[in-house]
């Protein structure tokens, strides 16, 4: 893992110096596009409704297990111990429902993220591509948050990139 992590930076360090010494390049923040644009505020949008709809599912189930461990602790006195038994096991069984609803319910948070933020690279790469072609750059760079130290804020196109897939991503919801 670390001997490719190097090649990619050292690839990317003699591309850069070449492109430096020969052509124009530019970097994108596709971390902005996704939450800027508006395509992302509504993936976003339907991202919070389905964590809102699993909150509920899940703070209904944990009131059912609220509700069974209290009605163990109140009729403790008056159970027989196997009954006691019993209902202790129910419990258990609930506690553990009531974890894998969680860990379910967070990988399908997950995977529906995933899919909305792919959906939206995919759908932005032709308009990076595009903007690229038009304005001559040679080497077009996707900033990830961790893996570049500085750049020149005036090679940053995150800007343009949004507001041209901004207008492409209307048109595409209004045909």
């Amino acid at each position: 893992m670390k001997k490719s992590l190097l090649l990619v930076v050292l690839f990317c360090f003699l591309a850069a110096n070449t492109v430096f010494a020969q052509g124009k390049i530019a970097i994108i923040d596709v971390q902005a596009i996704t939450f800027q644009s508006k395509a992302g505020q509504k993936s976003i949008n339907e991202l919070k409704s389905l964590e809102q709809a699993s909150l509920k599912k899940i703070e209904a189930k944990r009131a059912e297990v609220k509700k069974l461990a209290d009605s163990i602790n109140n009729q403790k006195a008056s159970l027989s111990p196997s009954a006691l038994q019993d209902k202790n096991l129910e419990l258990n069984r609930k506690s553990v429902e009531l974890e894998r609803l969680e860990k379910d319910l967070q990988a399908e948070f997950q995977t529906a993220q995933a899919k909305k933020w792919d959906s939206i690279l995919k759908e932005v790469e032709p308009v990076i591509n595009d903007y690229a072609k038009e304005k001559g750059f040679d080497l077009v760079f996707i900033v990830q948050p961790g893996i570049l130290a500085y750049a020149n804020p005036a090679i940053d196109i995150t800007k343009e990139i949004i507001s041209r897939f901004d207008i492409k991503w209307s048109k595409k919801g209004t045909k």
